[in-house]
C-alpha cells in the first residue's frame, strides 16, 4: 500500500486552532482572543510537534503547521523554527518583505520530503506551491530507466478571511497508487532497452481537499471545522495492459471548546470524526473491493505554566473505529483475513496521552515531546524515537523576529 503522506498532510491543516497565538509562547500565559501587538508578533511560535502532542484538538493553540496551511493565521507574524526527531528534519519560517507575507515549511521524515512555500496578504489571503520531488534517469550499456519515487509530486494551495471564519484547499498530484490491492512497488518506472521493447508502470494520484474552519477564541467559545478529501488514482503496466484505479472520499469534522483559559493554564475539550469511502478496481484480475471507515476521538488537552519560562502540555484521545470491507485483500494487520468477500471490524483503543515540555526565554523557545523513557531516563536526551532511550521523541525550537 502507497505511502498516504501527500494525503495526511493536507488533513494537518485542522490541527491545533483556537486560542490567539499572539502572546501564547512568551512567559506570561496569554488572555485568549488578546489582539496582537508590537511584542507578540516577536513570540516564538508553537512548532509542528504540538499539534501531535494534543491529537489534533481543534481548540488548542496555532502551531507553524497551521501557519503554513492557513497563512491568513500569520498575520504580522515573523518567525523561524525547526523542529523534529534526533535530525529536525522539519522547519518553518516566516518574513515580511515589500508588504508582503513570505512564508514556507519544509516536512521531512522520509524522501521525497514536502516543502511548501508561499506568499500572503496579512490576515487576508494565502497561498503557494507544494513540492516534492525524487526523479532519478539513469543510462548505460542496456539502455535508459526513469524512475519517479512515490510521494513525488506538486500543487497548489491557498486560504482565505471570511471574517470570522476562513476557507482553504489544496490540489495536488503525487506519484504512488494508494489502494489496498496488491500492487507494489509503487514508484513510476519506465525502461528503455538498447534493443527490444519500451516497458512502464504508472503509478499516480491527484488529491483535491477543501476546508472551512471557524476558530474558537475565548473560554467558553467553541471551535469548528470541515474538511473533505477526494482522491483518485491509477496504475497501468504496459506491456501486460493492467489498468487499475482506485477512489478515495474523507469527510472529517472537529469540534473544540475552551473549557477554561486562566492566567496560567489552559484546558481544551475536542473531538474529531471521519468518514471513509474507498473503491478499488482492477482489470486482472477482476476485482470491484471497497472499503468503508468511520472514526470518532473525543480528546482533551491542557497547558500548565510552571514559571521561569517553563510550560508543560498535555494531551490525550480514545478513538472508536468501524470498518468494512469487501472482497479487499488481507490487511497487513491480518484483518480482514485471506480470502474474505465481507468482513467488519469494530475497535475501541486505548488511552492515546502525550506530554511536551516547553521552556521560553524572550523571543527564543524550546520544545520537547516526552517519551516514556523520561521515567527511566535512558543514556540519551533526544532519542529520535517513541521507543525508550532517551528524553525526548522530537523537540523543537522556534524564534520570534
Amino acid at each position: 500500500m502507497t505511502n498516504l503522506k501527500a494525503i495526511a498532510t493536507t488533513c494537518l491543516a485542522v490541527t491545533g486552532l483556537a486560542m490567539a497565538q499572539d502572546n501564547a509562547s512568551t512567559s506570561t500565559f496569554p488572555t485568549p482572543g488578546s489582539s496582537s501587538s508590537s511584542s507578540s508578533s516577536v513570540a516564538a511560535p508553537r512548532t509542528g510537534l504540538y499539534a501531535g502532542v494534543v491529537k489534533g484538538n481543534a481548540a488548542s493553540d496555532n502551531t507553524t503547521d497551521d501557519y503554513s496551511r492557513r497563512p491568513t493565521l500569520i498575520g504580522d507574524r515573523q518567525y523561524f523554527a525547526g523542529y523534529g526527531t534526533a535530525d529536525l528534519g522539519s522547519g518553518a519560517f516566516s518574513f515580511k518583505g515589500n508588504g508582503m507575507n513570505w512564508f514556507g515549511q519544509m516536512t521531512g521524515g522520509g524522501d521525497p520530503s514536502d516543502v511548501r512555500v508561499g506568499v500572503g496578504s496579512g490576515t487576508a489571503w494565502g497561498g503557494g506551491l507544494l513540492l516534492s520531488l525524487d526523479h532519478t534517469n539513469v543510462k548505460n550499456a542496456a539502455g535508459e530507466t526513469s524512475t519517479t519515487v512515490e510521494g513525488d509530486g506538486y500543487g497548489v494551495f491557498g486560504d482565505f478571511n471570511l471574517g470570522s471564519s476562513d476557507v482553504y484547499g489544496q490540489l495536488g498530484w503525487f506519484t504512488g497508487f494508494p489502494s489496498l490491492l496488491p500492487t507494489a512497488p509503487n514508484n513510476s518506472v519506465t525502461v528503455k532497452p538498447t534493443a527490444g521493447a519500451e516497458a512502464s508502470e504508472a503509478n499516480w494520484f491527484i488529491n483535491l481537499m477543501a476546508g472551512w474552519k471557524k476558530d474558537a477564541t475565548t473560554e467558553g467559545t467553541h471551535s469548528m471545522n470541515v474538511e473533505f478529501n477526494y482522491t483518485f488514482g491509477k496504475n497501468t503496466t504496459d506491456p501486460g495492459n493492467l489498468d487499475n484505479s482506485v477512489n478515495i472520499l474523507m469527510l472529517n469534522g472537529y469540534h473544540g471548546y475552551i473549557l477554561k483559559a486562566a492566567s496560567d493554564y489552559a484546558v481544551f475539550l475536542g473531538c474529531n470524526g471521519g468518514f471513509l469511502w474507498r473503491a478499488d478496481k482492477t482489470s486482472t484480475p477482476n476485482v470491484d473491493a471497497s472499503e468503508i471507515g468511520i472514526n470518532v476521538m473525543p480528546n482533551m488537552s491542557f497547558q500548565k505554566q510552571l514559571g521561569k519560562g517553563f510550560e508543560v502540555f498535555s494531551g490525550g484521545g480514545v478513538s472508536l473505529n468501524y470498518n468494512m470491507f469487501t472482497d479487499e485483500p488481507a490487511g497487513a494487520g491480518g484483518f480482514p483475513p485471506a480470502g474474505s468477500t465481507d468482513a467488519s471490524q469494530i475497535v475501541t483503543t486505548g488511552a492515546d496521552v502525550s506530554l511536551g515540555l516547553r521552556w521560553v526565554k524572550d523571543n527564543f523557545a524550546f520544545e520537547g515531546s516526552v517519551t516514556e523513557a523520561l521515567l527511566h531516563n535512558g543514556p540519551q536526551v533526544i532519542s529520535g524515537t517513541t521507543t525508550p532511550g532517551g528524553m525526548f521523541a522530537e523537540v523543537g525550537m522556534s524564534l520570534g523576529i
